[in-house]
């Protein structure tokens, strides 16, 4: 078993103007990677009846997330995912941990089975793009509209200074402040369509 005790830091922020965006980050040199399809399903223990429950801000709270990917060349990537905190309250940075699964439907079935439920899909098309160390994604969220975001892998005390490369990279391209979002564009959503 890997013991990886990288960090992902990820800032998040919602975007008016998908288009303008993608031509900054073209001015930029920063480097398409391609698209993709994502379908994601977020499970919890099956007591829990309500996201204030399961929203990550304690350390070692986290969520857990099956992902069905489609890239442009219809090839299909299945994930489960966990996300930990491990500061109180930064939905900035966290422990990552995600495996390869060869089959979806099976893995929703193991999971309910070992005491889980679903309780949020959500569906997006991703446009990837990487720059200077950065992970650069844009998001169309179906029935929602367009974010960016933005991760790097660090080791444990990097956190900070990761933090701040991402803000300055995305003033750059002419994001600001107002529209960073605090937790996550996902945890929006969630709070609207959740446990419905």
């Amino acid at each position: 078993m890997k013991n990886n005790q990288n960090i992902e830091v990820e800032i998040r922020a919602l975007v008016p103007d998908f288009e303008n965006l993608r031509q900054e980050l073209l001015a930029k040199k920063a480097e398409y990677r391609g698209e993709s399809y994502l379908h994601d399903i977020y499970f919890c223990p099956k007591a829990v009846k309500s996201l204030e429950e399961v929203e990550m801000n304690q350390v070692g709270s986290y969520s857990l997330r099956l992902r069905k990917e489609k890239n442009e060349n219809g090839e299909i990537s299945l994930y489960l995912n966990t996300k930990t905190i491990t500061n109180q309250g930064d939905h900035n940075a966290w422990e990552e941990h995600e495996a390869t699964i060869n089959d979806f439907e099976e893995m929703v079935e193991i999971l309910k089975n070992i005491g889980f439920k679903s309780f949020f899909e959500l569906e997006k098309t991703r446009f990837h793009y990487q720059y200077s160390g950065l992970g650069v994604f844009l998001d169309d969220i179906k029935d929602f509209g367009a974010c960016i975001e933005l991760e790097k892998i660090v080791s444990l005390g990097e956190e900070s200074e990761a933090k701040a490369t991402i803000i300055n990279f995305l003033q750059s391209i002419g994001i600001d402040e107002k529209q960073l979002v605090p937790k996550s564009v996902t945890n929006m959503v969630m709070k609207a369509r959740a446990f419905k």
